[in-house]
This record gives structure tokens, sequence and C-alpha cells, in this order.
């Protein structure tokens, strides 16, 4: 205690050098679950909003920014973000191999046909065996194919009128 009356100076400071605070506010942004930071700063710091409008006053964004800002925040949070994307990459690739592990055991095991049927056309899915190819035919009368070429002549001709140049000195001879 500095002098006689005051609360203490105590920050509790982490290996990386986060305070409890600051470590409790990088927890929540990568928990994602609040949605902005400056709400995830309210909670953590126990931050009033503007009791008139409810919304944050300017100087908690000041303050939030300073603290999201800091290079050793910003640091341990894109540590954090980096590690918690490859969890769920690593788990969801997991779970795809275990699925696709199971799914050659019963096709290949399975005493039911229907089982093994089954099994083998999710197999196929996650292959992209079975795509789906729509063909659509268009049928025209020999009048809507005239039509059709005629009108395309006529752009030809506008867009390239070297073409139309061409026509007459032939059609002069």
């Amino acid at each position: 205690m500095s002098k006689k009356g005051k609360k203490p100076d105590l920050k509790v400071i982490d290996k990386d050098g986060l305070t409890l605070k600051q470590r409790r506010l990088l927890n929540e942004l990568v928990k994602g679950k609040l949605g902005s930071q400056i709400e995830c700063y309210m909670k953590v710091y126990d931050v009033s909003p503007d009791p008139k409008t409810g919304k944050p006053l300017k100087h908690h964004h000041v303050d939030c920014s300073k603290v999201i800002s800091s290079p050793k925040f910003a640091l341990a949070l894109s540590k954090r973000l980096k590690a918690k994307e490859a969890n769920t990459l690593a788990t969801t690739a997991r779970m795809k191999e275990y699925i696709i592990k199971r799914l050659v055991e019963e096709s290949e095991n399975s005493e039911s046909d229907n089982a093994r049927i089954s099994a083998l056309s999710l197999l196929g899915k996650s292959i992209a065996l079975f795509t789906d190819v729509s063909i659509t035919e268009e049928r025209k009368d020999s009048n809507q194919i005239i039509d059709d070429i005629e009108v395309k002549l006529d752009e030809l001709l506008k867009d390239n009128p070297e073409i139309q140049t061409k026509l007459n000195q032939i059609s002069e001879k």
C-alpha cells in the first residue's frame, strides 16, 4: 500500500504479461459468445453503459481499444485464435476420418444388404461420386432458328464494319 487509505496497487500478471482482467477479456473474445469487443470489455471490466442510451460511452471504446491493441494482448489473442482454429480443423478431420472408417467397416461387415448399400452410397457421396447432372433440351421450330441466326448475323455486322465492306465488294463484282 503506497499511502494510508488508498487501495493497494495489485496487478497479477500472467507469464505472457497479461493481467487477470486482460486474461478474462481474452477468454471472452476467443469464446465469441458475447459478440463485439466492447461488449466483452464491458462485461470483464464491469463497465456500465450510458443510462440514457444504454450504449457504451466514448471513453469505454477508447479504453477497450487501448487494451486490445496493446502488443502483448494482440499477440496473445492472435495465438489463441490460431490455436482455436487449428483445434477445430483437427477435430473436424478426426471426425471425418472416423465416419469414413466406420462406413467402410459397415460396407464390408454388415449382415444386412440395406446397411451395406447405404454405407457404400454414403461413401460414394463423400467423394462426390454421385453428382446430379441435369440436361435441358430446348426445342425450337425452324422459323425460330432462322430468326435467331438473322439476329446473330445483324449483331456481327454491327460489331464488325469490315465484314459489311467485304460483302459490298463481293456483291459489286
